[in-house]
């Protein structure tokens, strides 16, 4: 194998590219390494392409970009998706007498997550070593690109979570309607940066939109307004009941023009949710002109559930205690969120990437004490690369196990199953028996997040080879054992400990199977292993849609 070797300058350049630990967004992370990458190479300039889970694209450029180059690199990108790909290679095209372009793909495991493009002198197509290094770090860009994105959209989800968590608070203290209903817009206009917003109510004796709570510079001319509620956007939404999204609203034939002309406004662009009622639309709420961009599918959604939110307000005598139901739980969710993505971020992959670090830079010594050496440490480095990769896709599944709602827990459990590797040897053993029933949707997470915390309880601390884990119905209840036959422990000791410790795993297992009108019983001694037996009452989706 040939050996790599760095002047200082490139020695830290090549730290920074793979120290990703300090990056707080994908752009961030992505421009960055693009910037560095080119230094590290050196090239004249770089184009770089990254696909998000979600499907959105994301693009960078930097550099000087020749016209027979970025040509080359369109077509490249031309219909580009994330794909399962197991090849990993890197290709080198010529675009004319003096420049070549490098084209590496970025991964995420077997995934191929994006394009990174590179234009060199034809003189240094390879860094002055292996094709292997640079795909080496190619990787784990894609790897640590896709973690980020993770991130941003679950921080994205909690501060949308906390919107509707405010706004729940507000309807269950607020007993002025008209006041809740304007706070309701207002905060909806600010939280999606706009020019303001309006709820309009529909008079169906006089088959007409009028306007009930309209904020803005506007809101004195539009309060007395009212138009046929068959046309406009605002029409269509109270029509089709569903909400519409419109960025360039002046080109837009569906735009009821007379509202604008009449109080010389000009709508750019505008959300428009209905607001239901035991499925009946009995008013829209628009937000008009985003001030920073375009309206996105996110901000629609965000709008839609906070449009139910105000025809229960209007219609529902009985919103209180259901919405603070809400508000409690997206409250517990978030900081559930957060605990948990922050420590398994920082015992998994955050610790690997650093121990990467560490190994390469041993490498670059042993290149002037024991050049003999350096393959072997490639080697060692390589396999703790695959072991992070394995770690992250792990934490990806445990974090969202998708199929727990497409498939439910039986399935999922049989994944988690299979998925489960331990360095020391432990095996973790399911069995389902007969049981093949779906359970409501909550109580099918909480029962696979309390075997998750039973399992990984015997994973540390029960010494022991094998854990089982067992489903079986018993008079119209579900029971799910987690047992082992490990070194067992003192239960009350620990429970009577709880306060010096700090730690509550077993009682927020307990609290966790309270909350779906279950029971969780814990049984161990020392010497006599552990067993974890939860029961829940079978009630099927289509039963609790029945009672409801």
């Amino acid at each position: 194998m040939a050996t790599v070797t760095f002047d200082s300058t490139r020695w830290d350049v090549f730290c920074q590219l793979i120290n990703t630990s300090t990056y707080r967004t994908v752009d961030e992370l992505l421009a960055s390494f693009l910037a560095r990458l080119i230094e590290f190479w050196p090239a004249s300039g770089g184009m770089l392409l990254y696909v998000t889970p979600e499907g959105v694209r994301m693009t960078g450029e930097q550099g000087s970009i020749s016209a027979d180059g970025r040509i080359m690199i369109e077509q490249a990108r031309e219909g580009f998706a994330r794909s399962i790909d197991p090849q990993q290679d890197l290709g080198i095209y010529s675009v004319d007498d003096r420049e070549a372009l490098i084209e590496l793909p970025l991964r995420n495991g077997d995934q191929v997550v994006g394009l990174l493009h590179l234009l060199v002198s034809r003189e240094r197509v390879a860094p002055e070593g292996s094709d292997e290094l640079a795909l080496l770090m190619v990787r784990m860009i894609g790897h640590t690109a896709d973690n980020l994105s993770l991130i941003q959209r679950a921080q994205q989800d909690l501060a949308d979570a906390s919107l509707i968590s405010q706004i729940s608070q507000a309807m269950t203290s607020n007993l002025d309607l008209r006041s809740l209903l304007r706070s309701i817009v207002g905060q909806v206009s600010a939280a999606l940066d706009a020019e303001g917003g309006s709820l309009l109510l529909v008079d169906e004796a006089q088959r007409e939109l009028y306007f009930e709570l309209p904020t803005g510079e506007r809101q004195a001319e539009l309060k007395a307004y009212r138009m046929p509620i068959d046309q406009g956007i605002a029409g269509l939404v109270v029509s089709s009941g569903e909400p519409v999204i419109v960025n360039d609203a002046q080109n837009d034939p569906r735009l009821y023009r007379r509202v604008d002309q009449d109080i010389a406004f000009e709508t750019r662009s505008l959300l428009s949710a209905p607001v239901k009622a035991r499925d009946r639309t009995i008013g829209v709420i628009q937000i008009v002109n985003k001030r920073s961009g375009e309206f996105t599918q996110r901000d629609l959604n965000l709008l839609a559930t906070l449009a139910s939110q105000a025809a229960i307000a209007i219609e529902n005598a009985q919103l209180y205690a259901k919405l603070k139901e809400e508000r409690d739980r997206l409250i517990h969710k978030e900081e559930e969120v957060r605990h948990r993505i922050n420590r398994d971020l920082h015992d998994g992959p955050a610790q690997s990437i650093a121990a990467i670090a560490m190994n390469i830079e041993f490498i670059k010594k042993l290149l002037h004490a024991m050049p003999e050496k350096v393959e072997e440490e490639l080697d060692v480095l390589a396999s703790l690369v695959k072991k992070t990769n394995h770690d992250i896709r792990t934490l990806l599944f445990e974090l969202r196990p998708l199929g727990l709602e497409t498939q439910g827990l039986v399935p999922t459990l049989q994944q988690y199953a299979e998925r489960f590797r331990d360095p020391r040897g432990l095996r973790l053993h399911f069995d389902s028996g007969s049981f093949d029933k779906r359970l409501p949707h909550e109580a099918e997470a909480v029962i696979f997040i309390i075997i998750q915390e039973a399992v990984n309880n015997a994973r540390k601390h029960a010494r022991t080879q094998d854990i089982w884990i067992s489903l079986r119905e018993e008079e119209d209840t579900l029971v799910a054992r987690i047992w082992d036959k490990g070194k067992g422990f003192d239960l009350r000791a620990v429970e009577n400990a709880y306060d010096q410790r700090g730690s509550f795993g077993l009682l927020n297992m307990r609290e966790r199977a309270r909350l779906i009108g279950g029971e969780c019983t814990i049984r161990s001694a020392p010497g006599d292993g552990t067993s974890v037996e939860v029961r829940v009452p079978i009630m099927t989706a289509e039963m609790e849609s029945a009672q409801l």
